[in-house]
């Protein structure tokens, strides 16, 4: 089974256009329905774009196709759709259930909001439907869904506006795309010494551990404390949580570091106008790849003849396809 997760900028950036198109060019290429399953982070049923006022697009599910959803959403949709199975999580105060549509329908998408129950649908998944696709409706600001045993691959939706906060959401998106990836002493290390419940890990320059936390770095005074010890000698710091702007304000001057994050998520919290402004000195690498398929983009309107400088301002990861979805020719799109 394999699991494709769209995640954007903002919440007006196009995620839902995004899903629906790359959900109808999976259906126009594969000419079965029966080989896709569609839910999502939490819920995905405001009716009304968060910007602009505009009713936002919904998610017609096809007849065919299967979804995930609290079942509370189904009231009068009995004769839409089979029910396939009823999910056991005991951690949810929410029922779940997988359906397999009967016609086409329109409904509110909302599935389990943590790591734990999304592995625990995808191991009823693997059973029941091995060989379907799911597409994930995400949220940039869930750091689980980077990692590799929740998403193989992402669709990014931008929200490009003149507006800095905008901006800058955009921006903090794709630069971690960039990073390069662990080299192997590192991946080894880490992996020698992982935990479930482990947050972060620091090496000195021999590869011996020296610290093992379970909070979250941010947070973690013992943390900082070995780091402060180590007298910013060589060293590599693994980070299985949020590169806040105040860690990364206290990492910056540690020169001779090497910091691991596990994902491209954990970067989010930094503010990349203030990494312009300041210099940070660690060098930064990603445990875990970023398989990113497509990037789709929305241009405000306020733009108007200088959208191409301001999206020439973005650091694109080198060969990513970018696409405008409100007004390319989307039809030679290719959807892997």
């Amino acid at each position: 089974m394999r699991t494709i997760s769209f995640i954007g900028s903002d919440k007006n950036a196009g995620k839902t256009t995004a899903l629906n198109f790359v959900y109808r060019k999976m259906l126009e290429k594969s000419g079965s329905n029966s080989g896709i399953c569609l839910t999502s982070i939490g819920i995905n049923g405001e009716d009304v774009d968060f910007f602009d006022g505009r009713a936002k697009p919904n998610v017609c599910i096809r007849k065919g196709s299967y979804f995930i959803t609290a079942n509370e959403h189904l009231e009068g949709y009995g004769h839409a759709y089979d029910l396939v199975h009823l999910f056991s999580l005991s951690s949810s105060s929410k029922n779940y259930m997988l359906g397999r549509c009967r016609c086409d329908f329109e409904t509110v998408i909302e599935g389990p909001n943590c790591k734990g129950e999304i592995m625990k649908i995808k191991d009823v998944l693997n059973n029941l439907l091995p060989d379907c696709t799911l597409l994930l409706d995400g949220s940039a600001d869930r750091q689980f869904l980077a990692h590799p045993h929740v998403s193989d691959a992402f669709y990014f939706s931008l929200l490009i506006s003149s507006r800095m906060e905008q901006f800058e959401k955009a921006k903090a998106l794709l630069l971690p795309l960039s990073f390069p990836l662990s080299t192997e002493k590192m991946k080894g290390l880490i992996e020698r010494e992982e935990k479930e419940e482990t947050r972060s890990l620091l090496f000195d320059e021999s590869g011996s551990l020296i610290y093992s936390g379970e909070m979250i770095p941010f947070l973690d005074e013992d943390l900082k404390k070995v780091c402060k010890k180590q007298n910013h000698e060589k060293g590599i710091l693994y980070l299985n949580g949020a590169l806040s702007r105040s860690l990364f304000s206290f990492l910056s001057p540690f020169a001779d570091l090497e910091i691991v994050l596990d994902n491209f998520f954990l970067y989010q919290n930094i503010s990349t106008d203030s990494v312009t402004r300041g210099v940070f000195l660690p060098s930064l690498y990603l445990l875990n790849p970023a398989h990113v398929l497509n990037i789709f983009i929305r241009i405000d309107e306020d733009l108007n003849d200088d959208a191409g400088s301001i999206v020439n301002k973005l650091p694109f990861p080198e060969g990513a396809q970018v696409y405008n979805l409100f007004k390319d020719r989307l039809n030679s799109i290719k959807i892997q």
